[in-house]
């Protein structure tokens, strides 16, 4: 079946939990942060439950009926016939169509001027082992174009870059500025005072106010998902749907482009004198997993990573009516070195845009296959 993408936006503003806990009466109410992107499977849930309300369910607890659940799936883990893509982000550009951005490799590096963050660099694996506490390994070590001085060089953090963007970094190649988009252009926080009244008498008592910060989508910017899976019998995503903490409204556009970026061609992979090949493994949504390597092939092996430190993430579950437990994820951005042998490489490349690691039909565990930055594809 072909993915049908989707970009949602909200009728005024979201608010997405994390995985703290935010009960009413409790003391942790104020200053509560939304995160954005929500995590995959809050996401599934919202569009899993709009689909059904769309296909007969009243809303009311206690399941959906088997003819839902029959594709839909039940639980906050079986989802089904359905697969997800994302989240990503989609941006309309200057005059007419739009991209789709993914968050930046954590391999890249650049430097700051006059307030812009400008690409200029990769770290890759050392060709030397330093003793740490996990034993020898390979770290990565900053690989500069010649004559460019290491000064200044950090991460873009939480910028995000556009679909070419990352096809010229799965290339090893700095991607141009403009492909870049810093958070604050694309979504700010809004603080908002809440209150809690009795429904009986509207009477409030002390524990009923609370203050969370909510995310406002900045203009032309919408949250991207792709579905997959759903029979053609059944009713689409409808168009308003709620969506997220309190039920703020979201609106669904169909969007025709094609989110994923593209990978290098088989000859770009160079086997070394051994027959080994170097690959990147970038991960374009958060995954739930230890080692890429062996998801990919046995004979695979990490050489070295550029992965910040885990996101823990929980959920709900509607049936039982309580939380999920926190789990530790990988972060989208992580990037992985790792090598294999050439005869590996068709199987490889093959898993190019597909999913690793557990909870992957929610979307988590996306991954893109690249070339290791070197001084030839700098140069090129």
């Amino acid at each position: 079946m072909n993915t049908q993408y989707f970009s949602i936006t909200p009728q005024d503003a979201w608010f997405f939990r994390d995985g703290r806990p935010y009960n009413h009466r409790e003391s942790n109410q104020f200053g509560v942060q939304s995160v954005f992107p929500p995590p995959a499977r809050t996401l599934t849930g919202g569009l899993r439950a709009a689909l059904a309300r769309a296909n007969g369910w009243d809303g009311k607890p206690g399941g959906w009926p088997s003819n839902i659940t029959n594709c839909l799936g039940d639980g906050p883990n079986n989802l089904g016939k359905l697969q997800f893509t994302g989240p990503f982000l989609i941006r309309e550009k200057e005059g007419s169509g739009s991209e789709a951005l993914w968050p930046i490799p954590r391999h890249l590096l650049g430097c700051t001027h006059e307030g812009h963050w400008k690409p200029s660099a990769f770290l890759q694996p050392d060709e030397k082992e330093t003793e740490t506490d996990n034993g020898r390994c390979r770290l990565p070590r900053v690989l500069l174009p010649a004559g460019q001085r290491p000064d200044g060089l950090k991460p873009a953090g939480t910028a995000w870059i556009t679909t070419p963007g990352l096809t010229t970094i799965l290339a090893g190649k700095n991607p141009q500025a403009e492909m870049i988009h810093q958070q604050h252009t694309l979504w700010k926080f809004e603080s908002r005072v809440g209150l809690q009244r009795d429904a009986a008498t509207l009477n409030v008592g002390e524990g009923d106010l609370y203050s969370p910060i909510y995310v406002r989508l900045c203009r032309k910017v919408g949250l991207g998902v792709g579905l997959e899976g759903l029979p053609n019998n059944m009713n689409g995503l409808p168009s308003i749907f709620p969506f997220g903490g309190e039920s703020r409204l979201a609106q669904a556009e169909s969007w025709h482009g094609n989110p994923l970026p593209n990978c290098p061609p088989n000859n770009a992979f160079i086997p070394d004198g051994n027959g080994v090949v170097r690959f990147i493994v970038v991960l374009l949504t958060h995954g739930r997993f230890r080692d890429p390597a062996p998801l990919l092939s046995s004979r695979a092996k990490i050489i070295s990573a550029c992965v910040d430190k885990p996101q823990l993430i929980g959920g709900w579950d509607s049936l039982k009516n309580e939380p999920l437990p926190l789990e530790p994820f990988h972060p989208a951005g992580s990037v992985w070195f790792c090598e294999a042998p050439a005869a590996e490489l068709p199987n490889i490349l093959a898993q190019h845009g597909k999913w690793l690691g557990e909870y992957s039909a929610h979307g988590f565990g996306q991954i893109a296959i690249g070339l290791w930055p070197s001084n030839q594809t700098l140069q090129k």
